[in-house]
């Protein structure tokens, strides 16, 4: 299946993604492994959330960057490169899935919400409030899930959500405001919140 490749938006600025991108292209090693430091930990991130197993994560990142390895020479700017590689993962995560039978399933612990924690006592409140809505979040639709995660732990914008997930921005907006609202409701019938 070949990867959905993006359109230039303007070569008169590059930006250092991606000139690391046209180094890729011209062959130089040293910019796949720029590429990945500066990438590599965020796609882990959303794989694990997908496949719910580091160890497949870790496979699919791999073949996630020989991807885009194989395909820098296409890239042609029209989203960010994060967004492309994000993209070209949850590709591979879902033809992952098929080939392994495996379900899309969690938030990995090692997504981290912004803290103002300033003791003990405060830490282990925003760690229990932190382990409530993952909890709450791994009881959504994958479809819901799988937005916010998008949305609030990758920090993509609308459209570029929309790009990864190939739907429309409408979309998103729709999915976005009843994964809200579902996470809401989860977490009060819990007594959550």
């Amino acid at each position: 299946m070949a990867e959905r490749l993006p359109e230039q938006q303007g070569a008169d600025s590059p930006t250092p993604d991606w000139m690391v991108v046209r180094a890729m292209a011209n062959g130089d090693s040293a910019a796949l492994d720029e590429l990945y430091a500066r990438h590599g930990s965020a796609v882990l991130g959303f794989l694990i959330s997908r496949l719910s197993d580091r160890q497949l994560a870790e496979e699919v990142l791999q073949d996630v960057m020989l991807a885009a390895w194989d395909h820098a020479a296409s890239f042609r700017e029209e989203s960010k490169v994060r967004t492309w590689l994000l993209a070209i993962a949850r590709n591979r995560a879902i033809n992952s899935q098929r080939k392994r039978r495996v379900q899309q399933v969690e938030l990995s612990e090692s997504f981290q919400f912004s803290s103002d924690e300033t003791g003990p006592l405060e830490h282990v409140v925003k760690q229990s409030e932190r382990d409530l809505v993952r909890e709450g979040i791994r009881q959504l639709p994958d479809q819901y899930r799988e937005v916010l995660t998008l949305v609030f732990y990758h920090q993509l914008t609308g459209p570029e959500a929309a790009e990864v997930i190939g739907v429309s921005v409408g979309t998103i907006k729709s999915r976005l405001h009843r994964a809200k609202e579902m996470l809401r409701r989860v977490l009060r019938s819990e007594g959550s919140f």
